[in-house]
């Protein structure tokens, strides 16, 4: 007996085959968690989005026109989710990661938590993972909506047409929001990430890498990077599922817990990494 064809199993998705659903549907589970994973971070937080968004589409089927792909239509429900997800939290601090560096050499118990993961028999450390990870973190200083707008536009490359409907926006809002993140994002990582600029407070790349253990250190880190070069890196980096993961993971679960509780000195410097 044949395979379905994709047209045949959609229909039969409408009429509530959970098993047609995920022919259609899920092999854009992965892009979905993509998605979620740079707007949200936190792991636990990323599945529980994807399975509401997956139950999302197939209660909402009927209203699916095919203006859009699967994929697209799927990441959509994704985003919305993800921003009311995120106006019930509290919006992170622009160097939450170098306070949660600091954290870690003052507290055994955090510091203990990353070499475990850095031990973990799964990891190895990925540079460019490790910039899509600080890139989610960024992201988290900005309001839900611009930073959809910049993960739907630049991460997941809609144009802006296919992000403006996917999030319920007129065409010039969604240009603005999209102004508004870009411009938000390249000032934090101005004054923020030694990569870009090499006064920027943040040396975790270095640092990280020279902390992996032997065989685990991946590539090396680049002098520079510029935005265009990062927003490539962010798309094809696999931070949901990739080798340094054990560790995004333990930095997503602890980093979100520090800036919901207000932990730390905002004006801290480390050093961590730091070429001297």
């Amino acid at each position: 007996m044949s395979e379905p064809t994709p047209a045949e199993s959609l229909r039969a998705a409408r009429a509530g085959d959970s098993r047609a659903f995920e022919r259609v549907f899920g092999p854009h589970v992965p892009k979905l968690r993509g998605v979620l994973r740079r707007m949200v971070g936190h792991p636990d937080e990323v599945d529980d989005l994807a399975q509401q968004a997956l139950l999302r589409a197939f209660d909402g089927l009927k209203d699916y026109r095919e203006e859009s792909s699967p994929s697209t239509w799927l990441c959509a429900i994704g985003a919305r989710l993800a921003i009311d997800h995120l106006r019930q939290r509290r919006r992170w601090r622009e160097r939450a990661q170098v306070i949660f560096a600091a954290r870690c050499l003052e507290s055994p118990e955090l510091g203990g938590a990353v070499g475990g993961a850095l031990s973990s028999p799964e990891f190895c450390y990925e540079v460019d993972e490790h910039i899509a990870y600080c890139f989610a973190c960024v992201g988290r200083t900005l309001d839900p909506e611009p930073q959809a707008a910049l993960v739907l536009r630049d991460v997941l490359g809609l144009t802006n047409a296919e992000a403006a409907k996917a999030l319920h926006l007129s065409l010039s809002t969604l240009r603005h929001r999209l102004r508004e993140a870009r411009e938000t994002m390249q000032g934090t990582y101005e004054g923020l990430c030694a990569l870009v600029n090499k006064e920027g407070v943040c040396w975790q790349c270095a640092g990280l890498r020279e902390a992996a253990p032997e065989g685990a250190k991946g590539p090396p880190v680049p002098r520079t990077i510029e935005w265009s070069r990062r927003l490539h890196v962010v798309r094809e980096a696999a931070l949901d599922r990739g080798q340094s993961a054990p560790m995004h993971d333990v930095f997503f679960r602890l980093t979100a817990e520090q800036e919901a509780a207000g932990l730390g000195d905002g004006n801290i410097e480390t050093g961590c990494g730091r070429e001297d």
